[in-house]
């Protein structure tokens, strides 16, 4: 007889291993649950809330949320729904209509520069706010940069206290620059030091995807990486006299401007292999590239490639997380969050239930943009604005250290936190069997008492009792084989539920 303790699960996902070569802490699936520090999974305020009732611009999909910090300090939740700009009241659910006749649908890339909102979309002219006046245009655009007919920006970036405009579909591999601390000055002249525009290895059939700003301490200078399809370059410098492209890698591109973060001294995005990072974290100060993704590669492989553009990443620093929302399978819509936690062991799950089209973090807090209008708050609450949320744990097939040696299941001690009053199912299979004919299931009923030791409640197969703070259920599955399989799963709404781990112990030899 022995004993297994599965009490550090802080393996994350790992999709790339086989049924049989999954660790003892690695997962096949776990959707709906965030890791804690001490080797949990909880879904404990994993759900969101509707902040308006009314939806924006009679229900139109939210393209872009950004959160703006004029020079008096004023901060302001920017939501851009159909043609129309709001200011947007994320205690209220109010909407103040600040500008209207944009190119409904466009997603809009915003950056602060100097204290000004502005903002680009690819379809109309750049527009810009003090969080004081009203909305306007930016000055002298169009500019006349060396007879090219500048067009539509879609891509915004700040560097070298420059604005930087990219995405302009007339010119897919142009860069406009501007004067040094004027965002509306960008044609060269004796007058002014901006450059105009720097084309970007233009005839490759690839448009520039991505713009970001990274710090190279090597250099104790920031460049300015620019990201195509398939290719990412270097701009450096920081006048006419010094900017000079590097071309960086022909092997990887981003997929979308909003699917590039910064963090720390990486600089992660979506590209079309999968999540990938571009980081200065070296003794030598340079540049490497890290490719985060690998242990869910069947899971980036069934994305939607034709909705990868509409994929963004938000940076959640509180949580040392990372978010990506992207279309799965053949979804048109984000409905998927792959999530990276660099702080425990860079591990990955997925949250499933949420569908966003934009999103920000402001003043602390998540939101999102449906695509129905509505500004949601996410990580707030135990359901889905009401809804249950569905989530699960599921481990890779066990061969508890001896993979030809048939075994039994003595019993299967699961501790549960006592947080809600919530139900589990625990479903199980043997030997690769993973059609449900072949699964045995039990559900297990946790109500948190407050004593110490309380025997409360016996049924066929599970055993209860209370200690303080956690719950323990005596499980004993039917059969016996080579391989076992776990999943712990529940779809209650305000019934959160924190799994501390399992012990499973075992039998080698006979049958049951």
């Amino acid at each position: 007889m022995r004993t297994f303790q599965f009490f550090d699960n802080a393996g994350g996902m790992n999709l790339r291993a086989n049924d049989l070569t999954l660790r003892n802490g690695e997962a096949e699936a776990i959707v709906n649950l965030h890791a804690t520090t001490h080797g949990s999974w909880s879904s404990n305020n994993v759900g969101y809330i509707h902040i308006n009732s009314t939806p924006l611009s009679s229900g139109a999909t939210i393209t872009s949320l950004y959160p703006y910090k004029n020079l008096l300090g004023q901060t302001f939740l920017m939501a851009v729904c159909g043609d129309k700009l709001y200011q947007f009241n994320e205690s209220t659910g109010a909407a103040t209509l600040l500008y209207s006749g944009l190119t409904p649908d466009r997603t809009m890339n915003f950056v602060t520069f100097q204290g000004l909102l502005i903002g680009c979309n690819g379809a109309d002219n750049p527009i810009k706010w003090d969080g004081l006046d009203s909305v306007g245009l930016l000055e002298n655009w169009p500019p006349d940069v060396f007879g090219i007919d500048a067009g539509k920006p879609a891509l915004s970036e700040i560097y070298a206290n420059r604005l930087i405009f990219a995405g302009d579909a007339s010119n897919p591999s142009l860069v406009y620059i501007s004067e040094l601390e004027n965002a509306e000055n960008f044609e060269p002249s004796y007058w002014s030091d901006s450059p105009g525009a720097i084309q970007i290895s233009p005839g490759d059939g690839e448009k520039i995807t991505g713009l970001k700003t990274l710090f190279l301490p090597l250099l104790n200078e920031e460049v300015l990486v620019i990201f195509k399809e398939r290719s990412t370059y270097v701009l450096s410098g920081s006048d006419v006299d010094t900017f000079a492209v590097q071309k960086m890698s022909d092997e990887f591109g981003a997929v979308s401007h909003r699917s590039i973060v910064l963090v720390g001294n990486e600089l992660m995005f979506l590209s079309p292999e999968g999540i990938t990072a571009l980081s200065t974290a070296t003794a030598q100060g340079n540049v490497t590239t890290l490719f985060l993704s690998n242990a869910i590669k069947a899971q980036i492989e069934n994305l939607n490639r034709s909705q990868l553009g509409q994929s963004f990443a938000i940076h959640l620093r509180n949580r040392q997380e990372v978010w990506w929302f992207v279309a799965d399978g053949s979804a048109i819509q984000n409905q998927t969050v792959l999530i990276y936690n660099y702080g425990i062991n860079r591990i990955w799950s997925k949250r499933q239930g949420i569908v966003a089209a934009c999103g920000c973090t402001f003043n602390g807090k998540l939101y999102t943009g449906n695509y129905q209008g509505i500004v949601q708050q996410q990580l707030k609450g135990n359901s889905y604005n009401g809804q249950p949320v569905h989530w699960l744990y599921r481990t890779g097939f066990l061969d508890f250290d001896t993979p030809r040696q048939r075994k039994r299941i003595k019993d299967i001690q699961l501790y549960l936190k006592q947080i809600s009053e919530v139900n589990v199912t625990v479903n199980m299979v043997w030997n690769l069997r993973r059609g449900s004919q072949n699964q045995q299931s039990r559900t297990v009923s946790l109500t948190p008492d407050s004593a110490s030791t309380v025997y409360n409640q016996t049924t066929y197969g599970a055993d209860y009792y209370n200690r303080a703070g956690s719950a323990c259920f005596s499980l004993i599955p039917a059969g016996s084989g080579q391989y076992f399989q776990m999943e712990l799963t529940g779809n209650e709404a305000d019934r959160p539920v924190e799994i501390e781990g399992w012990t499973i112990t075992v039998l080698d030899g006979g049958t049951r």
